[in-house]
């Protein structure tokens, strides 16, 4: 390949081109912030393939096809106006004193219920599943295991603001109940 005299005038620009030169710089000046100059490329934000996280958002994440996806709305935990502690009652208001659950005439009648669990006394339980819930009701699955005895409750936790009450719900076969609960003073 031949060049012709007109390419080779070119050759001194093109090769200032290459080196990132501009009107008042030479070859020796810095090149400018490659940030400021490129786009950026794209990258996962997760850190990449084989860190443990889940597949892109809209793709399945198992190979049947089905989306593992669990709504906000039956997050693993108790809403706000569910929380706090709580006094076994049959409508009667509820004093310090009633609240005192290492008293004995109140053990296993003070309901304490957290963001993860709940516990009466000893026992209690953490969530396992959420099937309903809503800002002031919860039912789902508790792992109720206590001394090395695996057991399950579902529950149903649900507040009435107006009679200001907490009722408890279990749905399990052998354990059907209902308790009602007044919220202890502060």
């Amino acid at each position: 390949m031949s060049l012709k005299p007109q390419h080779l005038a070119l050759l001194p620009l093109l090769a200032c081109g290459l080196v990132a030169c501009s009107a008042g710089e030479d070859a020796t000046s810095p090149a400018p912030d490659a940030a400021a100059t490129e786009t950026p490329i794209p990258v996962e934000p997760d850190g990449g393939i084989g860190d443990g996280a889940g597949p892109p958002e809209g793709l399945p994440a198992s190979d049947d096809g089905s989306e593992a996806e669990e709504p906000s709305a039956f997050a693993k935990t108790f809403p706000v106006a569910i929380r706090g502690k709580w006094r076994e009652t049959d409508g009667a208001a509820v004093t310090k004193a009633h609240c005192d659950g290492y008293q004995q005439e109140n053990m296993g009648k003070v309901l304490t219920v957290r963001e993860d669990g709940y516990s009466y006394f000893e026992t209690g339980g953490r969530f396992i599943s959420v099937s309903e819930r809503e800002p002031g009701s919860i039912r789902a699955l508790f792992d109720t295991t206590y001394a090395d005895e695996p057991t399950r409750d579902e529950l149903e936790f649900s507040v009435d603001p107006v009679v200001k009450t907490l009722t408890v719900r279990n749905f399990d076969t052998g354990e059907r109940s209902t308790t009602t609960y007044r919220r202890c003073p502060g």
